[in-house]
C-alpha cells in the first residue's frame, strides 16, 4: 500500500475521531442536542472511509484486475454508511434554519436511501452507475444547501436573517467545494480511461476516492472542533449555577419558555451565542443577563420586574452594554449581537 496514502486516511479518520469525541465532551457539559448529530457524522464518516481502506489494505497484495476498476465493494455498508453521514448533515443544517418537522427529518434521507438501493441493484456494472452512486451524496448536499437559502429568502424574521447570513461565506465555501467533489468525479470515473495494471497502486483505487470530499469533511471538522473547544472553555470559565430559577447564564430555556416554538429557538441560540459576544465585549455576569433579555426583545420594566431590579439599574446596565458594544439603541445592539 501507497504509504503516502496510507497516512493521509489515517490522518483523516483520527481528524474525524477528534471531531467526535470533541462533540460529545461538548455535549456532556453543555446538553446541547446539536452536538449529537455532529459526533454521528464523523462517526459515520469514519466507517465510510474505513470501508474503502479496508478493501485496499486486503487487497494490497493481490492481483488487480481492471475489470473490477468500477466496482462498488460492499454495497450495503456503503450505502448505510453514506446515509449516515447524509442524515447527520442534514440534521445539523435543520436545526440552524430551526426547522423541527419530523418528516422533513426522516424523507429526504429515505429518499436518498432508495435511490442509492435503485443504483446499485438496478443497473448494470459500469462507469455510469459507480459515478450515479456517489454523485447521489452531492445532489443530496446540493438540495440542503438550497433549502437553507430558500429558508433564508423567505423569512421576515431579522434576528433569523442576521444569524444565517452570518454564515454566507461558510456556504458560498461549502457549494465551490461541492462543484470541485462533482468535477473531480466526473474526470476520474466517466472522463479519464481505466488505469492499466502497471500504473501504480495509486491509480488504480483513484476511483472510491474523492479528495475534494475529504477537504469539504476538514473543513466541517474545523468549524465543529473550533465551536466544541469554544463551548468547553465557556464552560470552564463560567460553569452553569444551580439555582432554582435564573435567567440566561444559569438556567436553560425552559426557565424562560413560554411554549411557543419561536421563543424556543431564540433563547436557544442566544445563549448559544451569548458567551462568545460578552467575552468579546467584557460584559460583567449580570450585563449578560440583561443583554439576553435586551435580545429577547424585553423592555427594561419586564427585565427589571424578572431581575428583581429597579428599573433605573437596568437603565444602567444597558447604557453600559452599549458603551462597551458600541451601539447607539436597541436595533443596533441586536443586530451587532446578531451579525457577529
Amino acid at each position: 500500500m501507497n504509504a503516502v496514502i496510507f497516512v493521509y486516511t489515517i490522518a483523516l479518520i483520527l481528524v474525524c475521531f477528534a471531531a467526535a469525541m470533541l462533540s460529545v465532551a461538548a455535549y456532556a457539559v453543555s446538553r446541547k442536542r446539536s452536538l449529537i448529530p455532529q459526533a454521528a457524522f464523523f462517526v459515520f464518516y469514519i466507517i465510510d472511509i474505513c470501508g474503502i481502506f479496508g478493501i485496499e489494505f486486503l487487497n494490497q497484495n493481490i492481483p488487480y484486475s481492471v475489470e473490477s476498476y468500477y466496482e462498488i465493494p460492499i454495497p450495503l455498508l456503503r450505502i448505510l454508511s453514506g446515509a449516515g453521514v447524509m442524515a447527520s448533515l442534514w440534521v445539523m443544517l435543520l436545526d440552524i434554519l430551526d426547522v423541527h418537522d419530523r418528516r422533513m427529518q426522516v424523507i429526504p434521507v429515505a429518499v436518498f436511501v432508495a435511490a442509492c438501493c435503485i443504483v446499485i441493484w438496478g443497473l448494470p456494472y459500469g462507469p455510469f452507475r459507480q459515478w450515479l452512486f456517489y454523485t447521489l451524496r452531492q445532489v443530496f448536499t446540493a438540495f440542503g444547501l438550497a433549502y437553507a437559502y430558500l429558508m433564508w429568502r423567505r423569512s421576515d424574521d431579522m434576528p433569523y436573517c442576521e444569524r444565517l447570513g452570518r454564515l454566507r461565506n461558510r456556504y458560498l465555501f461549502l457549494w465551490g467545494l461541492l462543484a470541485c467533489i462533482l468535477l473531480e468525479d466526473w474526470w476520474i470515473i466517466l472522463a479519464s480511461p481505466i488505469p492499466s495494471p502497471d500504473s501504480g497502486w495509486f491509480m488504480l483505487y483513484l476511483s472510491e476516492r474523492n479528495f475534494s470530499e475529504n477537504v469539504m469533511m476538514l473543513f466541517v471538522a474545523y468549524h465543529v472542533i473550533r465551536g466544541s473547544l469554544q463551548t468547553l472553555a465557556f464552560r470552564f470559565n463560567a460553569p452553569p449555577e444551580v439555582t432554582p430559577a435564573s435567567p440566561v447564564g444559569g438556567a436553560g430555556p425552559a426557565a424562560r419558555d413560554d411554549g411557543s416554538k419561536r421563543t424556543r429557538d431564540l433563547v436557544r441560540h442566544i445563549e448559544d451565542q451569548l458567551p462568545a459576544y460578552a467575552s468579546a465585549h467584557n460584559l460583567s455576569k449580570r450585563e449578560r443577563e440583561v443583554l439576553a433579555m435586551v435580545i429577547e426583545g424585553k423592555d427594561n420594566r419586564t427585565i427589571a420586574q424578572e431581575l428583581f431590579l429597579s428599573e433605573g439599574t437596568i437603565k444602567t446596565h444597558v447604557h453600559n452594554i452599549m458603551v462597551k458594544t458600541e451601539t447607539k439603541n436597541r436595533n443596533e445592539l441586536k443586530q451587532d449581537f446578531w451579525s457577529s
